[in-house]
C-alpha cells in the first residue's frame, strides 16, 4: 500500500509546484499594464515638498506594488517608511483600504 500512496503524493506536490511555476500564483498575470500609472497631476504642490507621482487605483493594487513599480523594482526604504511617506502625502489615509478608481499620491525614492 505505501508503495503505491508515497508516489502519488509525490506526483501530487510536483504537480502542484509546477502549477505555480509556470501560471499559477508566483506570477504577476493579474497586475495591471504600466498605463494605469498616470503623471504628477497634483495642481497644489506647495503643501507636499517630497516628490510624489499621482496614480489611479485599479484592482488588486496595493501601496507597495505601486511604488514598487514606479520605481521598476523593489525600493530600498521600509515598508513602515512608505506606508507613513503614504499617510503623510494622502492626508492620514489609511494604506490598507485604498478605494479603486480614486487617485492618491504616492511618494517617489531616490
Amino acid at each position: 500500500m505505501k508503495r503505491i500512496v508515497y508516489p502519488i503524493l509525490l506526483l501530487i506536490v510536483i504537480l502542484g509546484i509546477r502549477h505555480d511555476l509556470t501560471g499559477g500564483t508566483l506570477i504577476e498575470d493579474d497586475v495591471p499594464p504600466p498605463s494605469s500609472l498616470q503623471p504628477d497631476l497634483v495642481t497644489d504642490t506647495s503643501a507636499v515638498d517630497e516628490p510624489h507621482q499621482e496614480v489611479i487605483i485599479e484592482p488588486g493594487q496595493t501601496v507597495l506594488s505601486i511604488v514598487e513599480r514606479l520605481h521598476s523594482g523593489q525600493v530600498n526604504v521600509s515598508i513602515d517608511q512608505i506606508l507613513m511617506d503614504f499617510k503623510r502625502l494622502n492626508n492620514d489615509v489609511n494604506p490598507n483600504a485604498l478605494q479603486i478608481g480614486k487617485s492618491y499620491l504616492f511618494p517617489l525614492y531616490q
